[in-house]
């Protein structure tokens, strides 16, 4: 099972939960994100300033713009620097604890910003709340960069608030950085942890998500007359369709609009993603697995040893059971959130990936997500020794790449994890047929040419007319 932070600290969830601390997944992207519109109203003592040192670290920045004379001169170089941000690793947020290097923003995407932040001065605004809305126009600026970003302002407050919390919870730390900083540690690979509070977090930051529906300009019907024909008549329409390229150029020619965006955007609601709900299914899927084989345990006795022969068999009583689940115990439910939209495929090949990990290790199997041999992200390889490997994709029938994966994806993947036999586990989402009718059609030919294709599991993930079993 994917270990938590409160695994490897041997603390208890209820413990960190208390603190506030995300207990994020070691192994696993969380695909949460640290919103810098939360700071202000954050209530931790170590967050309490957070937002004025973000807000001071853009201010300062556009007055050296402000001051530049021309473009490579001494306040401009500054400006320049201040505008990249080198990754700060180790924070618990998923595969962000030591698994990725490089930079949140370097010289090109910094030297793009820098020119963006110049013009907007030009136009007359100089609110440093700009850097929290730059990634609805700036290519290449998305949740995470942004995320990213705050983390490299705000680092100072996420050490001491870690320090603090494994003080009080007598987590084991060590000296970092020649002895210069303490902090909590993954006892498998050494690396450093930093925690994140769960009251700064969002699956979508607040900028990027524009739901309700925000009219442009609603005070001035000439402007807002003529930015319709521009960008549409909500925020929504305009961050959601309109390439960030053109909104740019829009927002630019009429500074306006940005004042507007600005006003709006500063009345938004700001609440932190709603972990006891979870909307976006970032934590239950977790919950559900450690359940699943106390709640319905499969038998395995009768393939014991798993050897090359029969692995196929094991695995395909894996998927079933993982279509079990869904089809006849209801938890097709959880594919859905409260408002009965469909969650991201990834929630189901994460409900997955935890349910076969807990028989995998039953029956001392190797399962792996999502590894990279070259060609791309897998969803799923089952081995066991190095002869005998399974391959899994797992795909909702709404997906756009469902051919695809089955003609091509899968075969890459198989050749280049040296796979002789794979498993392409279709959900269907779709209340018509068309897609499945597709594939069916594509796998009739394949056999017909004789072509080694890959099993097809086909599980029926549409909400049925039952109880609700949350």
């Amino acid at each position: 099972m994917p270990q938590r932070l409160s695994t490897i600290l041997k603390v208890t969830a209820k413990d960190l939960d208390k603190k506030g601390v995300f207990n994020a997944f070691v192994d696993i992207d969380s695909k949460l994100y640290i919103d810098p519109s939360l700071l202000k109203s954050a209530k931790i003592r170590e967050f309490k300033r957070s937002h004025t040192t973000f807000k001071n670290y853009f201010g300062e920045i556009l007055k050296l713009i402000d001051n530049s004379k021309n473009q490579g001169d001494v306040f401009w170089k500054k400006a320049f620097q201040r505008l990249q941000f080198k990754e700060f690793k180790y924070v618990a947020l998923g595969y962000s604890i030591g698994h990725k290097n490089g930079n949140a923003i370097g010289p090109q995407l910094a030297g793009k910003l820098l020119y963006t932040s110049h013009d907007i001065i030009k136009a007359g605004i100089k609110d440093p709340v700009i850097f929290e809305l730059v990634g609805l126009f700036e290519e290449g600026i998305g949740a995470d960069r942004i995320s990213d970003m705050t983390i490299h302002i705000i680092k100072q407050n996420l050490i001491e608030y870690t320090q603090r919390v494994c003080k009080e919870l007598k987590i084991k730390q060590k000296g970092f950085n020649k002895g210069k900083i303490i902090l909590p540690f993954n006892p498998k690979t050494g690396a450093p942890i930093v925690f994140v509070p769960k009251e700064l977090l969002q699956d979508l930051p607040i900028a990027f998500c524009w739901d309700d529906i925000d009219r442009v300009c609603s005070e001035n019907d000439d402007l807002r007359e003529r930015v319709n024909k521009e960008i549409g008549s909500t925020w929504k329409f305009a961050t959601s369709k309109i390439p960030k390229a053109k909104l740019k150029a829009a927002i630019l020619e009429n500074p306006e609009i940005l004042h507007d965006l600005i006003d709006q955007y500063n009345n938004k609601p700001k609440i932190p993603y709603d972990f006891n709900n979870d909307p976006s299914g970032q934590v239950i899927w977790a919950e559900l697995s450690e359940k699943a084989p106390k709640d319905f345990p499969v038998n395995f006795t009768s393939y014991r040893p798993v050897t090359s022969e029969n692995i196929l068999k094991v695995v395909k009583v894996i998927c079933n059971q993982y279509a079990k689940l869904i089809e006849s115990n209801g938890w097709f439910e959880f594919l859905y959130d409260n408002g009965g939209h469909l969650r991201n495929e990834r929630f189901a090949q994460k409900l997955f990936y935890g349910i076969a990990e807990q028989y995998c290790l039953a029956n001392d199997l190797n399962l792996s997500r999502e590894p990279n041999a070259g060609s791309g992200a897998l969803d799923f390889k089952v081995t066991k020794g190095y002869k005998s490997v399974v391959t899994i994709e797992v795909k909702y029938s709404s997906n756009s790449n469902l051919i695809k994966g089955f003609t091509t994806q899968l075969p890459t993947y198989n050749k280049a994890e040296g796979a002789q036999i794979s498993i392409y586990l279709v959900l269907r989402t779709t209340k018509t047929d068309t897609s499945l009718r597709k594939l069916n059609k594509v796998l009739s030919i394949c056999k017909q040419k004789g072509d080694r294709i890959p099993e097809i599991i086909m599980i029926d993930a549409r909400r049925q007319k039952s109880a609700s079993h949350r």
